[in-house]
């Protein structure tokens, strides 16, 4: 798969429209699509951007983008085709930011996730068990269908984790100001 089709798919799947990608890259929409659909080639450094760009997006809240009689699925079966291992993989990305995070508290080697990850091998109930116990949907795992409380959990989390980076800057702060202080 090329880098142009990586991109389209990834806008297609989780139903990001290019206009959203060319307006955070500071493009003209029409620059963007020729870029994905006509141009023979990305840079990497274009293609590393937009990749950031769209993994951003796709955690942030957009409740009122949307018609608010569209059904509550965070991930429509239209919009969001993908399969047991890349679900897997984008909660590695939510949650803890890479794989061998998620490894590591699942107690399992890379390896053995990344065989998950690829298709290669479908997770059981043991593997099930261990998602479920850091707080992932098995339903959306499984089906691809997310529970609008799965959807408040992982912003609450993302919410979390942005106090605890303030507060982490707040204490070395202090720790730098009494340092000062103290002769």
């Amino acid at each position: 798969m090329t880098r142009q089709e990586e991109i389209k798919h990834l806008l297609n799947t989780l139903g990001i429209r290019p206009i959203i990608i060319a307006e955070k890259l500071g493009m003209k929409p029409n620059t963007f699509n020729y870029l994905i659909e006509e141009s023979p080639q990305i840079e990497e450094d274009f293609y590393f951007q937009i990749k950031k760009i769209i993994d951003d997006y796709q955690f942030e809240l957009h409740l009122f983008d949307v018609d608010q009689t569209e059904s509550l699925d965070l991930f429509d079966d239209e919009k969001f085709q993908i399969g047991i291992g890349e679900r897997m993989r984008l909660f590695a990305q939510r949650k803890y930011g890479t794989l061998k995070k998620l490894a590591e508290a699942m107690k399992i080697s890379p390896q053995q996730l990344q065989q998950y990850i690829s298709g290669k091998r479908e997770p059981g109930s043991k593997i099930l068990a261990k998602l479920l116990r850091l707080g992932c949907d098995i339903n959306w795992i499984l089906g691809g269908r997310e529970s609008w409380e799965s959807y408040k959990i992982y912003r609450l989390e993302g919410e979390v984790k942005k106090y605890q980076t303030g507060m982490q800057q707040i204490e070395t702060l202090i720790h730098k100001i009494e340092n000062k202080v103290t002769p």
